[in-house]
């Protein structure tokens, strides 16, 4: 019965990441203003550990608009609670072995409310704090390319880490290649 439970919950994560609203699902908009095109990445999550299944304390989207520098995209970290991230150096990819560490554009750490769903299944509120990053196309395509990427976002008084190369259903990875994707049909 469990196993027949946990299928049942992948399968509904598999074909629900296509829906607004769940993570890493990918928004392609044109603009009425200046005709510009956005692609925005609803935050896909950093499991723990490499096997889908070990939760998330780290999640991170990406935006890109045909409108901003020729090589430039918005990556976002964030984390679930009222943190703060910390300033300077505060994201870090271990790359295959070598660590780089990015500076966030944001002085302050945004922390929005996320409200609750309450229908057949309770979901409370939480508040959400994050901050955004702006990486080149050619880290984002390293990311993708490398055999292991781990990440750690540091907090205040401690840091959130993950595993940036678990493949599975929801995860940041994936979300990533896809967008890419949607982005060179979008003249990225």
């Amino acid at each position: 019965m469990k196993t027949i439970t946990l299928l049942s919950l992948a399968f509904l994560l598999i074909s629900c990441s296509s829906l607004p609203g769940m993570p890493g699902y990918i928004e392609v908009t044109k603009s009425s203003f200046d005709n510009s095109i956005q692609l925005s990445m609803e935050p896909a999550l950093v499991y723990r550990s490499n096997d889908g299944f070990s939760g998330s304390d780290l999640q991170m989207s990406l935006l890109w608009r045909s409108s901003m520098n020729n090589n430039d995209v918005v990556l976002i970290a964030q984390v679930t609670g009222a943190k703060i991230i910390a300033r300077g150096e505060s994201l870090h990819f271990n790359i295959d072995g070598k660590v780089e560490s990015l500076n966030s554009i944001d002085d302050l750490t945004s922390i929005d409310y996320q409200p609750g769903v309450y229908s057949a299944a309770r979901v409370p509120g939480q508040n959400i704090s994050s901050k955004r990053y702006v990486v080149s196309k050619e880290f984002i395509d390293k990311i993708l390319n490398a055999s292991s990427v781990k990440i750690r976002l540091d907090l205040s008084k401690t840091f959130v880490e993950g595993v940036f190369t678990d493949s599975t259903s929801s995860s940041a990875y994936k979300a990533f290649k896809d967008f890419v994707k949607k982005a060179k049909l979008s003249g990225y």
